[in-house]
């Protein structure tokens, strides 16, 4: 690897540790209002639904937000090519843009 092939390799690390405390603050964000919950009942009730109900629909959202990704990719690139820039194996890059 040459130094223009780690310059780059830094900057996509740097890019992905800033999208990273990005989605961590707004995750903080959603969390907040559980801690303002002073009833213990109450917030064990909110804490359920956020774990139950809205994470699971979540993953599932961000589910298709990687078969979007992976089957975009796939109309240019071949397999091989996907797995490389990813670092994802062929058969999960088959199982992502199968939704699953």
């Amino acid at each position: 690897m040459d130094t223009t092939d780690d310059a780059e390799q830094q900057g996509v690390e740097r890019e992905l540790a800033e999208l990273r405390a990005r989605m961590a603050k707004h995750l903080d964000a959603a969390l907040a209002p559980l801690a303002e919950i002073a009833d213990p009942v109450k917030r064990e009730r909110a804490a359920r639904i956020l774990a139950d109900d809205l994470l699971p629909d979540t993953v599932k959202r961000v589910k298709g937000v990687r078969g979007d990704a992976v089957r975009e990719l796939r109309q240019t690139l071949t397999l091989a090519a996907i797995k490389e820039r990813t670092g994802l194996s062929t058969a999960r890059i088959d199982q992502i843009a199968k939704g699953r």
